[in-house]
């Protein structure tokens, strides 16, 4: 690494205690050395908070649901058995013939209360295509429920890894103000010693230690930061608050070798809002077939048994009886009704067909924005990369000038600001890569657990 070429050449030419400082300043650059693996962490907290959230659980509550609706259409094809009874009392009672064979002016019976009980069987035969296009409508509704689970799963993973990657660049970024703090340190205890010697004014002494007050201000923000993020993603994990999960010490460096060819088909294939939006269009076609079966021939096939009074005969005592029927029923005029409530549905079925246009214009944009973006941010991570090169070297020859009276403190403290402020335009740079490539995923259906 050429921070150690340069060091062995400049530590002849050197003070003792500069030598502190270089050496502080290697610490520094091992201890936030970047990864150029993918980290694992982010599919662990993803499984994590799929299985925590209560968005997901409650989709997954929905497709239990929508199963459970699907499985009892199927019911509907078969007979029907209900048990009812019915009381009334007449106090005007109503008077019953007299038998056959009583003297004529015999008056008849006369019965008060009225009462049965009911046992029917009700089987239906023609519905006008209701029950087939009920069980489809339901059957495409638990077909879009499924794919809303897994735009729940989705969305949750991509809200977990963007948590993520935010607490993982906060500890970096905390990291690297600590580092810089203890630098900006190590250089005032080198002029204070200066000063002591009178070989320096007490005028650099305090410059420096206000650019480390300003950086002992950024260790406390930082730490804040960092807290406060954790804080985030353990709501999102459904961890205690105050937990103190694994997290990685650094933002990988993505290693990324993407083409753009078939990127829109591959997009419109896997994305699950648009199977769900199109299973509801699917879902709304075949209620309107069930709007209209209302309006079609309808028949059903009766058997039933009673108990009561009056029994058969018109007898007081109760006695049993059965009996058969079939209803037949043609719907011949209803004042357009029939042509408003097919319109009404329709218009539904109209508006999921909107939805998955527009939805297709929203995946196609966002599969193109995600590809450019994670294009763009790649090659600013090569830029940060270079300029953070850049800054380093200039904080290795400002010492080495300092040392050698060619320099001030504060084009030595100047030379090490800009290197912090490049070292986090590289944190910067990899988090939007990381932010960026979870997004493509998303974008283009990949995103998983």
């Amino acid at each position: 690494m050429f921070v150690y070429n340069l060091i062995e050449t400049k530590i002849p030419q050197m003070k003792s205690k500069l030598i502190l400082l270089f050496a502080f300043f290697v610490a520094l650059i091992n201890q936030t050395a970047y990864s150029q693996s993918k980290d694992t962490l982010i599919n662990r907290y993803r499984r994590i908070a799929v299985d925590y959230q209560q968005q997901v659980k409650m989709a997954k509550k929905s497709l239990l649901g929508a199963e459970s609706k699907f499985k009892a259409t199927k019911s509907a094809y078969g007979p029907k058995l209900d048990f009812s009874s019915n009381y009334k009392y007449y106090g005007v009672p109503m008077q019953l013939a007299p038998p056959a064979d009583a003297p004529i002016g015999t008056p008849g019976e006369e019965l008060h209360n009225i009462y049965s009980l009911d046992i029917t069987l009700n089987q239906p035969v023609i519905t006008g295509g209701n029950l087939k296009n009920t069980r489809k409508a339901s059957e495409w509704d638990y077909e879009s429920m499924k794919s809303y689970v897994k735009m729940s799963e989705q969305q949750v993973m991509l809200a977990s890894d963007k948590t993520y990657l935010t607490v993982v660049a906060k500890k970096e970024i905390n990291k690297l103000a600590e580092a810089y703090r203890d630098i900006i340190g190590e250089f005032v205890k080198v002029i204070n010693n200066r000063v002591e010697e009178e070989v320096v004014g007490k005028n650099e002494l305090y410059q420096s230690k206000v650019r480390y007050n300003d950086a002992e201000y950024q260790v406390l923000r930082s730490a804040k930061e960092y807290k406060m993020s954790l804080m985030n993603l353990n709501r999102l994990l459904g961890y205690p608050v105050d937990t103190v999960p694994l997290i990685a010490d650094s933002l990988p460096l993505l290693n990324l070798e993407i083409s753009s060819d078939s990127l829109i088909e591959k997009a419109l294939v896997k994305r699950p809002d648009l199977s769900y939006y199109k299973g509801k269009v699917i879902a709304n076609q075949y209620r309107e077939k069930v709007t209209v079966s209302k309006f079609n021939p309808q028949m059903n096939v009766f058997a039933g048994g009673k108990w009561g009074s009056p029994a058969p005969g018109l007898q007081i005592q109760p006695d049993f009886n059965y009996y058969f029927a079939a209803k037949l029923k043609i719907p011949i005029f209803y004042w357009g009704e029939k042509k408003h409530e097919k319109f009404a549905v329709k218009q539904q079925t109209e508006i999921s067909k909107l939805k998955v246009d527009e939805t297709t214009d929203e995946i196609v944009l966002e599969a193109q924005q995600a590809y450019y973006n994670l294009m763009e941010s790649k090659e600013q991570v090569n830029f940060a990369k270079g300029a953070l090169d850049n800054a380093k070297k200039n904080v290795i020859v400002m010492l080495d000038r300092y040392n050698e009276g060619l320099s001030s403190v504060l084009e030595v403290l100047d030379a090490q600001t800009f290197w912090q402020k490049s070292y986090l335009n590289y944190i910067q740079a990899k988090y939007d890569l990381n932010i960026a490539y979870s997004e493509y995923l998303h974008a283009t259906g990949e995103l998983n657990k």
